[in-house]
């Protein structure tokens, strides 16, 4: 049997750079208030935005499962307002860029998704951190290009 060895999960980051464009839509984006790092700050509390490129993974080191991880967006944020604004502010940006709501559980987590160019789809979550307020987690997710890791 012939197996494909894919030299990405993201040929191209065109993935990962839609992902990128969801997390412009956090307040702070762009300025000291929420940096991209190279890897979490050794501070859970600390405000950061971290991108991840898919790499191969089996998760459970069974053979047959050998694949791609997920294309991730991840980061940390304060926010000092109610969890409605954050939601709406959130919201109201994501959908310029295409992204749909998908549920809102107000006090905690609101959801999106969206259709992404290669045909796959993309999540966005927002809850609040296991820290409490003032912070919270941010998450955009999407499936890779090619065959996804299994057995997670």
């Amino acid at each position: 049997m012939f197996v494909r060895n894919e030299a990405s999960g993201d040929p191209g980051g065109k993935v990962l750079s839609q992902l990128v464009r969801a997390a412009s839509a956090l307040p702070g984006y762009g300025r000291a208030s929420l940096p991209w790092v190279p890897t979490p700050p050794p501070s859970t509390s600390q405000p950061y935005l971290i991108k991840s490129e898919p790499r191969q993974d089996s998760c459970d080191a069974m053979s047959g499962t050998q694949g791609w991880s997920q294309v991730v967006v991840q980061g940390l944020l304060d926010w000092t307002g109610t969890p409605d604004g954050l939601f709406s502010l959130v919201g109201k940006h994501l959908h310029v860029l295409g992204w749909n709501t998908v549920s809102i559980n107000e006090p905690t987590e609101a959801i999106w998704s969206k259709r992404l160019t290669n045909g796959s789809t993309a999540q966005v979550m927002l809850n609040l951190s296991p820290l409490g307020e003032p912070h919270w987690e941010f998450i955009a997710l999407a499936p890779p290009v090619g065959k996804a890791a299994s057995g997670c």
